[in-house]
């Protein structure tokens, strides 16, 4: 039999060896309610009297060798150690409990949705850099009905020579050779033709779709794309015509 006191109204108690197996040393003092190591506070029994701890239901104040009365120990259940009673205390509340789940929940739903937003709006770009994520790209885009094509990106283009000239064979001829300058495929842009005269004053503008210039849909890596258009002028504007402009663009 040993002699702990409650290091929180210093009640001294006897514990036994059966006691402190039922909950690995740990106690609750029966007068405060405190929890403590009951092996930490090991010491004699004090020299003054302390106060006498209330009796509790189906047990008695215990004395010591000198008559001395001493307060009732209550070991913990080994199921209940004290960390687990302390954190019992300060456990949060059901309705925090649950509108903390709440929140959670709902931020990380907008995180999903500022991903597929993300995904969504660079769908092009994916698509052309990992042809085998299209699939999967279209299915995101059922939602919002988008499609997934080809980028368009006009800066990647660019005009590498450009020729006009009247066709031997009649009307005129307009080379042109097209240069893709990124590492992805990107859309084939539109193509806008202005006759100028002396005073660089349009004459006649025109525009050729993709087809018109017999382009695929999107030009290759890194590649250049060529192409030769002919069609006729009128007389009275034939005469006027002293050069040109090309410009491309995506309708």
């Amino acid at each position: 039999m040993n002699i702990t006191h409650c290091p929180e109204c210093s009640t001294a108690f006897k514990v036994s060896p059966e006691q402190l197996s039922l909950a690995s040393g740990w106690v609750r003092c029966g007068r405060c309610g405190a929890v403590f190591e009951a092996q930490q506070h090991f010491s004699p029994p004090m020299a003054s009297k302390p106060t006498p701890a209330p009796p509790l239901a189906n047990s008695a104040p215990v004395q010591d060798e000198a008559g001395h009365a001493h307060g009732v120990v209550m070991p913990l259940e080994a199921s209940k150690p004290a960390a687990q009673a302390a954190a019992f205390a300060h456990s949060v509340p059901a309705p925090v409990a649950r509108t903390q789940s709440l929140w959670l929940i709902g931020c990380g739903v907008l995180v999903l949705l500022f991903v597929w937003q993300a995904i969504v709006s660079q769908r092009h770009l994916l698509a052309a850099e990992e042809p085998g994520l299209k699939p999967w790209l279209e299915v995101l885009c059922a939602p919002v009905a988008c499609e997934v094509a080809w980028p368009q990106e006009p800066h990647s283009i660019q005009i590498e020579n450009t020729s006009f000239n009247e066709d031997p064979e009649g009307g005129y001829a307009l080379q042109i050779r097209l240069r893709n300058t990124q590492h992805h495929p990107v859309a084939t842009p539109y193509l806008e033709l202005s006759l100028i005269d002396l005073q660089d004053q349009v004459v006649v503008r025109r525009v050729f779709s993709v087809r018109e210039m017999g382009f695929p849909e999107s030009l290759a890596a890194l590649r250049d794309a060529r192409a030769t258009l002919r069609f006729d002028l009128d007389a009275q504007v034939s005469e006027h015509v002293s050069g040109f402009h090309a410009l491309i663009f995506y309708p």
